[in-house]
């Protein structure tokens, strides 16, 4: 699921519409509904307001839409000999 769809259905779990929290982030609520529907992404300020407003943990969020803050935990190599 996508960040936006995520961020979405966190607004309306919280019965808040887009004017209100859009007017508590200091966005207008046409950038909200961009975010939400995918066209922009939020700024990581944004997300950390949106994540104390709607009650929601956002780092295992990203993590989920394939965005680490910190370094992705180290792919297994594997090593095949050379045949001769």
């Amino acid at each position: 699921m996508e960040l936006g769809h995520h961020l979405k259905k966190a607004r309306e779990s919280k019965r808040m519409s887009q004017q209100e929290v859009a007017e508590l982030l200091g966005i207008s609520q046409k950038t909200l509904s961009n975010i939400e529907s995918g066209k922009s992404k939020p700024s990581i300020v944004q997300l950390s307001e949106m994540g104390k407003l709607y009650e929601v943990e956002i780092i295992p969020l990203l993590a989920e839409n394939g965005i680490h803050l910190s370094p992705p935990p180290p792919q297994q190599i594997v090593m095949r000999s050379k045949k001769s």
